[in-house]
């Protein structure tokens, strides 16, 4: 008679908390992950060890590439479009809700405003292949000539508590950067942030 020997079975693991564990984790990081903005151009900031972070809320942020041409841009899609508004009422123009909505995802742009209807109206792939010229910018507070003073005043008009942030390019010029800094110091604005790249501190530096 053959000898019936017991079924075996392998030892059971209940992975259904850790399947839970795992989704709600990624739904987690998927909620609150901040994608970073398509910027205009891309600026290669010098380093500094200074440890103080730039504030992510109610941040105006103007660039300086390295060829000095200049990109303005401020956070928040509401104040862009109240931003926009102004520009237009000052300027006795007008955009469509369509554009509007366009320009409020725009997180940087570096256009003459005569230029700003035609370049919303490019598709998004459009948009990003072409090299934006710039805003105008020179050494005096002439509204006409002086753009970059318009967008200042008027973003400040938007929220007056954005802060202002100057972001130049490792390779821009002195006289470039002069120009910006006359643009801001027209309207008594002495006061921002300068935004570079990390480097390592030497040893014994505090943040104090």
């Amino acid at each position: 008679m053959p000898i019936v020997k017991p079924k075996r079975s392998g030892p059971v693991m209940d992975m259904t908390a850790m399947c839970d564990m795992a989704f709600l984790l990624l739904s987690f990081f998927i909620m609150t992950a901040q994608f970073k903005e398509q910027e205009a151009a891309a600026i290669e900031t010098p380093t500094s060890i200074s440890g103080i972070k730039v504030p992510d809320k109610d941040i105006m942020t103007i660039s300086l590439d390295k060829d000095g041409k200049v990109y303005f841009g401020i956070d928040n899609q509401q104040n862009r479009v109240a931003m926009l508004e102004y520009m237009a009422e000052a300027n006795g123009i007008s955009f469509t809700d369509q554009e509007k909505k366009k320009f409020s995802i725009q997180s940087s742009f570096g256009l003459p405003l005569n230029q700003l209807k035609s370049y919303l109206a490019l598709k998004p792939e459009q948009q990003k292949a072409l090299k934006q010229p710039g805003i105008p910018v020179d050494s005096t507070a002439n509204p006409q000539t002086n753009q970059l003073a318009q967008w200042v005043y008027n973003a400040r008009k938007a929220n007056k508590d954005l802060r202002i942030a100057v972001k130049g390019d490792n390779l821009s010029k002195f006289p470039n950067f002069k120009n910006v800094l006359s643009s801001l110091q027209s309207q008594n604005i002495n006061k921002f942030n300068l935004i570079t790249g990390t480097e390592a501190p030497p040893a014994g530096w505090t943040n104090d």
